[in-house]
């Protein structure tokens, strides 16, 4: 649940089977969450930043894509 912050409330989605226990529409990876979650926040998640010693780090995986029902 995610409440706040810029994020478009009111809505569902994916869907698990009838125990919760399964994803069984729309399945949503971390790092698309991930992206989401800078999107929203004005970080541009495709950037990368530079850990100790100099060694650029990504903020998210690379390849992910921001849940757009999230960001609007």
């Amino acid at each position: 649940m995610l409440v706040g912050g810029g994020i478009k409330g009111g809505q569902t989605i994916g869907k698990t089977d009838g125990n919760g226990t399964a994803v069984s529409d729309r399945p949503i990876s971390i790092k698309d969450f991930m992206a989401s979650v800078c999107e929203i926040l004005g970080i541009d998640h495709t950037r990368k930043a530079e850990a100790p010693g100099g060694r650029p780090v990504r903020i998210v995986d690379e390849g992910a894509k921001p849940i757009r029902e999230l960001v609007g």
